[in-house]
């Protein structure tokens, strides 16, 4: 894409994620005019207000769409209204980056995907994790086989939940808008993981459970995957947990990789055996594997609507993500496990 001027930059939904993460990152971007926003909640209204100064609110996309000539768009909405922001942006001839999950449906995804399509325009998914640099050292060295054959994978991404203390509003909790829990909003990061270092995912067994809070959605979650290459993991993601381990482990026929986000990312090679001659040889790479993140999604993304960057992130990525967890509440519902196409 070229283009001597910035490109201007709209943000649908002005909740905890568009003023953590996305207004500000346009707002710092030397490419890119932050132009407006629309939230139909006037107390974000007052909020943005306070923070960027005499940008321009909007009490529906509709309305802000029509009046501005946006090139870029965020839409960080409440989940049951991602696929018609995301498909009104791209009819209107904007590039999208969508929070995740992409859509509550696979046919909502799927007609998002052919709007991006048919308006040959660009579509990301806000999968940040893949953003942090360790999990990006992980991806690249299970390129290059660096642990041998993957065989396994543990994911835990927990915390105390999103409201209170983060969200601006109880969505989070409401089936409606939310259409899940801890599984599909944290766990869909940890799905998504899983895909794109360990490869397509054949079938998912798991078991969801409200065992805390007093909410209508899933508070906890443990999910059984089998991959295609044969591997096998396991995901626990939860909103009631108190300080913990919160990142994944890679175990290999040669190595395996400790991402530990609150402390290090580690490699562990040498011998292994039954006897007494067992050796590990630990290896520090990344003193810090949370870095990145939100801090540098606005700027990747734009990297890739200029251009810059391939888009990897993409709708169907998104889609992939979905199918697994829309699976895994189908099995948590009917005790069974569930085959992917």
């Amino acid at each position: 894409m070229k283009r001597d001027k910035k490109l201007r930059a709209g943000v649908i939904g002005a909740g905890a994620i568009a003023q953590a993460c996305h207004l500000p990152g346009y707002a710092r971007n030397k490419h890119v005019e932050l132009a407006a926003f629309a939230d139909p909640a006037m107390a974000r209204h007052r909020e943005v207000a306070g923070a960027f100064p005499g940008l321009r609110g909007y009490r529906s996309y509709q309305d802000m769409l029509k009046a501005e000539d946006l090139d870029v768009v965020s839409v960080c909405t409440p989940n049951s209204y991602h696929a018609n922001a995301t498909i009104a942006a791209l009819e209107a001839g904007c590039h999208v980056l969508c929070e995740k999950p992409i859509a509550t449906t696979l046919k909502e995804a799927d007609r998002m995907i052919a709007g991006a399509r048919a308006a040959r325009r660009k579509l990301m998914v806000g999968f940040t994790h893949r953003l942090y640099s360790g999990p990006g050292t992980c991806h690249e060295m299970l390129a290059k086989k660096s642990v041998g054959k993957p065989f396994m994978i543990r994911v835990r991404f927990a915390h105390g939940g999103p409201y209170p203390g983060w969200a601006k509003d109880k969505w989070f909790y409401d089936p409606k808008l939310a259409a899940g829990g801890a599984m599909l909003d944290m766990g869909i990061h940890a799905i998504d993981l899983c895909l794109w270092l360990m490869g397509p995912i054949a079938a998912v067994s798991a078991k969801a459970a409200t065992l805390v809070k007093k909410i209508a959605v899933d508070d906890n979650a443990v999910l059984l995957l089998e991959f295609a290459s044969g591997a096998l993991g396991y995901i626990e993601v939860g909103w009631t947990s108190k300080p913990g381990f919160v990142g994944f482990e890679i175990y290999g026929t040669e190595g395996s990789l400790i991402c530990d986000y609150l402390h290090s990312l580690r490699l562990c090679q040498g011998k292994a055996s039954a006897g007494t001659d067992s050796s590990d040889v630990w290896t520090i790479l990344d003193a810090n594997p949370a870095t990145g993140g939100w801090s540098v999604e606005i700027d990747r993304w734009i990297d890739v609507v200029l251009g810059k960057e391939k888009l990897t992130m993409t709708g169907l990525a998104g889609r992939n993500a979905l199918e697994v967890a829309l699976a895994a509440y189908r099995s948590s519902k009917t005790g069974k496990r569930i085959a992917l196409t």
